[in-house]
């Protein structure tokens, strides 16, 4: 009897301990599974964070891209297009020619190659070079007469003017080198002093040709020009 009753006292004890046992398996299991996915909903929080930034610092470096390639597209303001000044010499953008204008003057225009500006500070006097190449190089030349005679019958800019110097050189094939000057005593337009150089390559078909115009008063003006023309050279 006794033995029976211990029996049942241990069959319900264990049954105590497995229902326990089986509560607490419960509850662990469902304890783990909201540390899981609490966990995993925070993984997800973080990615989603490091996904907004990293799109952040994208977005930036593909606005700092495309900054850096429009800057690079935009020439900068007065950027010569027909070359640059380096040490007082002008070298034409493909290296062409040379040329050495009167200290302190400016590059005024320089659209491309083919025409290059330069002014003086107070803006009354400039500097013009043309250069010209392949079919168009005969077509953009003066022909100058051999003689000062004979092209002083072709010009007509007043009674008092007056050549400075007069000396043209042609070649067998159609080649010719020019330098001249005039002067105005009292010039109608206000240019007091004229002055060109230049040659023409018949054979490379290449033109080229220096000009200074003055307005203002001053023999140094005059040297100047004659200077710079001396410095023009075809390479």
């Amino acid at each position: 009897m006794r033995k029976n009753k211990l029996l049942a006292a241990m069959v319900i004890s264990m049954a105590v301990m497995m229902a326990a046992s089986a509560c607490g398996s419960k509850d662990n299991t469902k304890a783990g599974t909201e540390t899981e996915t609490s966990s995993e909903a925070g993984s997800q929080d973080t990615t989603g964070g490091s996904e907004e930034e990293t799109g952040s610092e994208v977005s930036g470096e593909e606005s700092g891209t495309e900054d850096a390639e429009a800057s690079a597209t935009e020439a900068p303001k007065g950027a010569p297009e027909a070359g640059t000044l380096d040490a007082g010499v002008f070298t034409s953008k493909s290296g062409k020619y040379q040329i050495t204008p009167p200290q302190g003057w400016i590059i005024d225009e320089d659209s491309d190659e083919s025409v290059a500006v330069f002014t003086s500070p107070s803006g009354s006097d400039t500097l013009e070079v043309i250069y010209v190449e392949g079919d168009d190089a005969e077509d953009s030349r003066e022909n100058y007469p051999d003689t000062m005679e004979e092209y002083k019958e072709q010009i007509n800019r007043g009674e008092d003017m007056e050549f400075v110097r007069y000396n043209v050189e042609n070649g067998s094939n159609g080649s010719q080198t020019f330098r001249y000057s005039i002067r105005y005593k009292t010039p109608d337009d206000g240019i007091r002093y004229y002055a060109i150089s230049g040659s023409y390559d018949a054979a490379a078909k290449k033109y080229i040709s220096a000009a200074g115009t003055i307005e203002s008063e001053g023999s140094d003006v005059e040297s100047q020009i004659e200077a710079a023309l001396d410095s023009l050279k075809l390479k």
